[in-house]
């Protein structure tokens, strides 16, 4: 049994390892644009001051990768749709040195 919990700790510590990227910058916009598509689990939404380069990544939307889990993409998406609706400012975290989602930036956290 130990060396079956010994490889499981090891198969897991990988998994999250390959699948995490990096949040490592914020910026402030207002959203103009939420995209849901019903053949998969992408978001993708713009900002008006939606950044206009990157080094890795699509700089056109940023994106919500599909591997996040439902429940967060719902409260994610829900503060999407609340902050196009009353047009205020939202703050948004994301990577912007590269590991895209969907060949789009990257974002971590909105709100």
């Amino acid at each position: 049994m130990k060396k079956w919990n010994r490889f499981l700790l090891v198969a897991l510590s990988l998994l999250s390892f390959s699948s995490h990227a990096v949040y490592n910058a914020n910026m402030t916009g207002v959203v103009t644009q939420v995209l849901t598509y019903t053949d998969g689990n992408q978001i993708y939404f713009l900002l008006k001051n939606q950044p206009t380069s990157h080094p890795s990544c699509k700089p056109d939307l940023f994106a919500i990768d599909a591997s996040t889990p439902g429940e967060t993409r719902h409260q994610v998406l829900s503060r999407l749709l609340t902050a196009y609706a009353t047009g205020k400012p939202v703050n948004i975290g994301y990577d912007k040195e590269g590991d895209c989602a969907h060949t789009w930036i990257r974002a971590h956290r909105i709100g």
